[in-house]
């Protein structure tokens, strides 16, 4: 692939080349790009004509496909295989993912998006919504530390925009983008239900004693 860049900088010129190296190597660490403040000449160099084939065939060598919506403005990448998550979360933060996801589909559906199809809510209903999915398993639940780091995490990957806490109402303004539902699947309220069993399961003295014997321990309880 090394050849195509290459040739980007013969036929447009090395600021071209450079923009393109630079724009490519932002989507690889940040999975997408949510065109906005700080953003607009990266989503507008992916979203260039004369670059489409390139930019598609870096990715793909590379195992992954370009996903892009140029009425919501946004570009990303997505593996074609494995974890549609990114395979580098904690099942933590998976389930706190599925739980913004989840909102953001019930807002969509309700047609209460914003413009871009950005849904607009705050922390604290995230969080309340995150405790009634998982309260049958409250001994998982992350606190709000972590629930917030999870989010500024998201947000790292431009699936939210995470704003700044007003000390008055100890609240914070979150924006879901779009993109949300390519990480998550159609199935995110799915599951989220599917933890929760696993975890009652995992944590219910007689049914874990029923599957495992012996008092429900394991080799690694036993040690």
């Amino acid at each position: 692939m090394l050849s195509e860049f290459v040739q980007v900088e013969a036929d447009y010129g090395e600021q071209k080349g450079a923009d393109l190296r630079r724009a490519c190597r932002y989507l690889l660490r940040n999975q997408f790009v949510f065109n906005g403040r700080g953003l607009a000449s990266i989503y507008d160099t992916l979203t260039d004509a004369q670059f489409r084939r390139v930019i598609g065939e870096f990715f793909d060598s590379i195992e992954y496909s370009i996903r892009q919506d140029d009425r919501e403005q946004w570009v990303g990448i997505m593996p074609m295989e494995g974890d549609a998550t990114g395979g580098r979360l904690r099942i933590d933060a998976t389930i706190c993912l599925l739980v913004v996801a989840a909102h953001w589909q019930a807002e969509i559906d309700r047609g209460e998006a914003e413009e871009r199809a950005v849904v607009r809510t705050t922390f604290n209903i995230l969080y309340e919504r995150y405790k009634d999915a998982i309260q049958k398993v409250s001994s998982a639940a992350v606190n709000k530390t972590r629930f917030l780091d999870v989010l500024r995490e998201l947000g790292d990957r431009h699936l939210v925009s995470v704003g700044d806490e007003d000390r008055d109402l100890q609240d914070r303004e979150v924006d879901i983008r779009p993109m949300i539902k390519l990480v998550s699947g159609d199935d995110a309220l799915k599951r989220i239900e599917t933890y929760v069993r696993q975890e009652i399961v995992l944590t219910t003295p007689e049914i874990r004693a029923s599957i495992l014997g012996d008092g429900g321990t394991t080799d690694e309880d036993a040690r």
